[in-house]
């Protein structure tokens, strides 16, 4: 058996080490059973491990194996599955008090593909109450904390997912993304993590089928291992039209980035960025210019209003589907959801359509950019990963000039979902914490911006968070 494949492996290591017979899914468990309780004690990433589901997973994936049966591409891999996806007969407590004892009684589609693939399923990730926020922190289950410094927040909403994945727990974590709740804590952990395209990922397990912010996402230590996981969950269902949209390209046909024209923004136009985000930007288009790309520095003509507007649609939202759930519970909820509930609640129908007005001089602007560029580069958050202790409230303040002194700078890509938004690693702050990229490209064309962040990717290769390098690492 090759001893040093585990959890923490790449995807294709972990495949082919049990497709050959050189390690078992049963010892990929084990090992991952290990890992996730050393990390659940020190930065509290999970709301249940689920040891005995894990291992009957194993133990089947081992048997058709043994009994010549073709696995599935994904055989053998952990998944953490962030705790507002439905598992069945697992917990689905969306880190609320309000369904602190709700069990599902069936998979989501993006579970059931995942069985599918014989991934197997480690347990259900923590994350903030009702996927609410850029933290990981909540009434039910706790602050989660970021293995770079545990005093720092991993990000939210699926900061558990993130943890997991980065201390090797895990190989791949599924996320929701509706404002950044996968890239944010891609960027704060050091991951590579993905809002595909709308309709790639089906979304039959959320409560608004026709609210198009919504996403399923993915985090990875890598892109090698993003190009291995995302196809296999991918394809239509009838019961989120969305899906219904040409089929994902092929993410490996996209070699290099000899001849693609990059445009890159540093603030989009609104946001006040720390310089070392801003010099991690600079390198990053020095790598991609010697890799053979062509950047230009643009003013995207965006402004405040446009962050403004998701935020009146986010706090809608969450007032729409979640105020009764927290007017049940009272003070057991989170009070700063509680005020953002109560902003929803305040606006009414014509001002949230007034939104989209908004939303198409978005779209316009990005859309005369993108007919001349392939890619847009910026930054993920305006800073390194803050303090567990912090909040969003604290980014929300206005500079002398009407700039946002904001955290991250993902939520605007969620009112143009139709174009898939990922962040990769571009090297460390000065304190040795994780700063992303952002790399946007066009509708459905998710090969293009996983074949950039690759560029970005061969800069600054994976790197383990202090004490948690696997065995040898």
């Amino acid at each position: 058996m090759d001893s040093e494949i585990g959890p923490w492996s790449a995807i294709a290591e972990i495949t082919s080490a049990i497709t050959d017979g050189r390690q078992t899914a049963g010892r990929i468990a084990q090992l991952a059973l290990e890992r996730a309780h050393q990390v659940q004690e020190k930065l509290n990433c999970f709301a249940q491990i689920d040891a005995a589901g894990l291992i009957d997973q194993a133990r089947a994936v081992d048997a058709r194996r043994k009994a010549g049966k073709a696995l599935g591409p994904l055989a053998g891999v952990p998944v953490a599955i962030k705790d507002c996806t439905p598992v069945k007969g697992l917990g689905n407590r969306m880190g609320s008090c309000a369904f602190a004892e709700a069990v599902a009684d069936h998979d989501a589609e993006i579970v059931t593909r995942f069985r599918q693939a014989d991934a197997m399923i480690l347990g259900k990730t923590t994350l903030s109450e009702f996927a609410s926020s850029s933290f990981c922190d909540s009434p039910l289950h706790g602050i989660t904390r970021n293995p770079w410094n545990p005093a720092r927040t991993p990000g939210g909403s699926s900061g558990g997912s993130a943890v997991a994945v980065a201390t090797g727990c895990a190989a791949i974590g599924q996320g929701t993304d509706m404002g950044g709740s996968v890239r944010i804590p891609a960027s704060c952990t050091g991951l590579v993590g993905i809002k595909p395209a709308a309709g790639r990922l089906p979304l039959d397990d959320q409560p608004s089928f026709v609210d198009d912010i919504q996403h399923h996402g993915l985090l990875t230590r890598t892109t090698g291992d993003l190009a291995l996981a995302l196809p296999p969950l991918c394809g239509p269902i009838w019961s989120d039209p969305r899906t219904l949209i040409p089929a994902l390209p092929d993410l490996g046909t996209q070699d290099g980035v000899r001849g693609l024209r990059i445009a890159l923004t540093y603030d989009l136009g609104f946001f006040v960025i720390e310089d070392e985000v801003r010099a991690r930007l600079d390198e990053t288009a020095t790598v991609l210019e010697r890799a053979g790309a062509t950047i230009e520095r643009v003013k995207l003509g965006w402004d405040r209003s446009i962050a403004d507007g998701w935020v009146r649609h986010w706090h809608v939202y969450l007032a729409a589907f979640f105020g009764a759930d927290l007017d049940r519970i009272g003070t057991l909820a989170d009070p700063r959801l509680a005020a953002v509930v109560a902003k929803g609640r305040a606006h009414d129908a014509v001002s949230l359509r007034q939104t989209d007005l908004l939303r198409k001089r978005q779209w316009d602007t990005l859309a005369r950019l993108l007919a001349g560029f392939d890619i847009l580069l910026s930054p993920t958050m305006t800073r390194p990963a803050v303090g567990v202790e912090e909040d969003d409230a604290t980014y929300h303040a206005l500079t002398a000039d009407g700039r946002k002194r904001g955290l991250d700078m993902t939520s605007v890509f969620n009112w143009v979902p139709w174009c898939p938004a990922l962040s990769v690693p571009a090297g460390l702050s000065q304190d040795g914490l994780p700063i992303g990229v952002h790399v946007t490209a066009p509708p459905q064309r998710e090969d293009l911006a996983l074949g950039v962040a690759r560029a970005i990717e061969c800069a600054w290769p994976h790197r383990w968070p202090g004490g948690w390098a696997p065995p040898g690492g």
